[in-house]
């Protein structure tokens, strides 16, 4: 494998220096995290898959599709969206915004365009980078969303 980790954190150190990419700290994930915590999640999480599984990767692609597969800019609960309506409709919008403020290629934005799969089921992952960014995604929100429960067991636990 010759996937370069020195590589890839310098593709995320440069995206973190964006103003772009820092705001998206302003606008809330799942269960008390936010857009920028959580892409960075992903962000390291696609890349251990990619160690894990061996695969050879593009380091630049996998971390800008990571850091901005989330790329919407909007707050889910003022927007009035279902969680299926955001589901399915804020890759596009992700991609959109991600392309107008940054220059990205046709694998970043199809990328982003997939993170969602299979709810979003006719926009498959394409390359290792998205199915990586989809996995790592659906890893991260699962931790992210069971959060409050496993604090609570924690505080009540007699083991802990």
């Amino acid at each position: 494998m010759t996937n370069d980790k020195e590589l890839y954190k310098e593709e995320i150190r440069q995206l973190m220096q964006d103003p772009k990419v820092q705001n998206l700290k302003n606008f809330p994930q799942h269960n008390g995290s936010n857009t920028l915590r959580h892409s960075l999640a992903v962000a390291k999480r696609s890349f251990e898959l990619a160690e894990e599984l061996g695969w050879d990767i593009n380091e630049h692609e996998l971390a800008r599709g990571a850091m901005l597969h989330d790329y919407y800019l909007y707050e889910i609960k003022k927007k009035g969206y279902t969680a299926f309506h955001h589901g399915t409709k804020h890759p596009v919008t992700a991609m959109n915004q991600a392309k107008e403020d940054f220059d990205l290629n046709d694998k970043e934005m199809a990328i982003i365009r997939s993170h969602m799969w299979p709810l979003t089921l006719l926009h498959p992952p394409r390359s290792k980078e998205a199915l990586l960014i989809c996995m790592a995604d659906k890893d991260i929100a699962m931790k992210e969303f069971a959060r409050p429960g496993i604090n609570l067991i924690k505080k009540h636990s007699p083991f802990h």
